[in-house]
């Protein structure tokens, strides 16, 4: 367990660095990549109606545009709560977003309708580091592995091309996703045994 712990902290630090390397032109051009592939992702949209997105920071891929690209879609975005999960509200305007205490844009709870889990379809998923296996990296609060514990839905991590590889370390409890969407577009996760 140490050693797989000590790969999670290697990797994070390899991939912030590599992250803050990148110019905001180039985040910015995979952003816009990214959101062509899944508003013309007509079949895996079919079924979706409720989105869970999330508000890009630092040199994540921004997912704003959906809102134009995917005007009938409802959007939710997560809000940290205080037992280390994720709640959802409706949101309709990115906008509306006010920054928490650790400069995350987040929903005003007083303001936007909190949406059970069961009723979102989809949820995209920042990471640091995605796997072709579903392996996800978080940030290390570990708030979407708790979240998506019992969620149902499909989960979708987003990333830049250099942030994907085969797998990367990774525990049973770590949420896992069920497709990858970068700049090169939509691939769907396959899991792999040694």
């Amino acid at each position: 367990m140490e050693g797989q712990e000590a790969g999670k902290t290697k990797l994070r630090t390899e991939m912030r660095s590599w992250l803050a390397s990148m110019r905001a032109d180039e985040i910015h051009a995979a952003s816009t990549a990214v959101c062509g592939h899944i508003a013309s992702a007509r079949e895996l949209l079919a079924n979706v109606q409720t989105i869970g997105l999330y508000a890009s920071i630092q040199s994540e891929i921004s997912l704003s545009a959906l809102h134009d690209l995917l005007p009938d879609m409802t959007f939710a975005y997560p809000l940290c709560q205080s037992d280390k999960h994720l709640g959802f509200h409706i949101v309709e305007n990115i906008d509306q977003l006010v920054s928490n205490h650790y400069r995350i844009p987040e929903p005003n709870p007083c303001k936007h309708p909190e949406i059970h889990l069961e009723k979102i379809d989809l949820i995209f998923c920042p990471g640091l580091a995605f796997g072709l296996d579903g392996s996800r990296l978080g940030r290390g609060q570990g708030y979407y592995d708790r979240t998506l514990q019992t969620y149902k839905g499909l989960k979708i991590g987003v990333a830049l091309d250099i942030q994907i590889t085969k797998s990367v370390p990774h525990d049973h409890h770590d949420a896992m996703m069920s497709h990858i969407v970068s700049e090169s577009g939509i691939a769907i996760a396959i899991p792999w045994k040694e």
